[in-house]
């Protein structure tokens, strides 16, 4: 059978076309698709730069209306480093004035929440009236920083803001809760010009500087103490007179002791010594908290005192030396034992 070579190479030929065609379009498509995609680029850059500048210039206006408004530096400080600083003065601050107060001083607790100026000030006072008096040779203690301060008046308010931050955002076309284009969030920017939300104002009623006393103040000192040990002995009689009246036993000796010490604070040569021993520390502690300026004449109160030796007798102790009731070198009854005041022990009762 003879072949037809012309149907055969004709068939190879369509083949071929064909072929050429389907490659034909392909690189068609695809220089058609590079195209597109170059258009896409260039348009979603176009669309980009355009977004931006209106961003830019949405940024700019913001920026221009905050720049009328002063930064709020007391309360925040300029930027995240000044807020920063001005944290750590404020914390520096406080911490110095209760290092000078004593401890759960009521003092302290009014000045929490006050400003750095209101802070200083109080740091200001102490200093100087620690000053004065060991000039006048009186012994420091942080009761008396705290008798420095009679009444103290804080006020707290709230801040009116200037302006809304999110309203002006929106406002501007700024995303409040988003970055600005040089990638710093619009709430840390805005916050600068915002003031705190409350504000705390300070105002102390500062007691005079202490003084020492005259001759007339001197007596009178004298007789305040023997006044504070008269009240505790006369309460001591009168439980055994009622102890007495309901029939019951009472030690007499100790209703001697009592009688004999109310009868020792009278008289042209008045003893103190029999009162405290029954009384306690007490009293002269008290006396001399409330009068800082009578440091220097303690000798007229200090004589004869008594401390028990167990914990309530060794906070007593430290407490007479705190207020300068006690210096070194001064002698007390511990328990049964005359023990002196020593360096060590005044500077562990300050530590307390």
């Amino acid at each position: 059978m003879a072949l037809e070579y012309g149907g055969f190479l004709s068939g190879i030929m369509k083949a071929d076309q064909m072929n050429q065609a389907d490659e034909d379009r392909r690189i068609n498509q695809e220089r058609y698709d590079a195209g597109q995609k170059r258009e896409d680029e260039r348009w979603a850059l176009t669309l980009k730069e355009h977004e931006y500048r209106i961003a830019s210039g949405a940024e700019n206006n913001l920026l221009t209306f905050l720049k009328s408004h002063k930064p709020q530096s007391s309360s925040r400080g300029s930027g995240a480093l000044g807020s920063v600083a001005s944290n750590v003065e404020l914390t520096n601050a406080l911490e110095a004035v209760q290092g000078m107060l004593p401890e759960n001083s009521p003092t302290t607790v009014k000045l929490v929440n006050a400003p750095l100026k209101s802070l200083q000030e109080a740091i200001g006072i102490i200093k100087a009236a620690k000053a004065k008096a060991q000039e006048n040779g009186q012994v420091w203690s942080s009761e008396l920083s705290e008798s420095l301060f009679e009444d103290m008046y804080v006020t707290t308010v709230e801040n009116k803001l200037p302006f809304d931050p999110e309203v002006l955002a929106e406002q501007a076309g700024i995303d409040y809760e988003g970055n600005t284009t040089f990638g710093i969030p619009w709430k840390e920017i805005i916050s600068q010009y915002l003031p705190s939300p409350t504000s705390t104002a300070v105002i102390f009623d500062e007691k005079t500087s202490v003084k020492p006393l005259d001759l007339s103040q001197q007596r009178q000192l004298q007789s305040a103490y023997k006044e504070s040990l008269e009240g505790p002995l006369a309460d001591m009689k009168a439980d055994f007179n009622a102890r007495l009246a309901r029939g019951e036993t009472v030690d007499q000796e100790a209703v001697k002791k009592v009688d004999k010490a109310l009868a020792n604070l009278t008289g042209d040569n008045p003893s103190t010594r029999l009162a405290v021993q029954l009384v306690g520390p007490q009293a002269a502690i008290d006396l001399l908290t409330m009068n800082p300026n009578a440091q220097q004449y303690r000798t007229y109160i200090n004589k004869g005192l008594v401390f028990s030796e167990d914990s309530m007798g060794e906070e007593l102790l430290s407490q007479a030396i705190r207020v300068g009731l006690l210096v070194e070198g001064d002698k007390i009854m511990l328990g049964s034992r005359l023990v002196p005041i020593t360096a060590a022990t005044v500077a562990a009762a300050q530590e307390n």
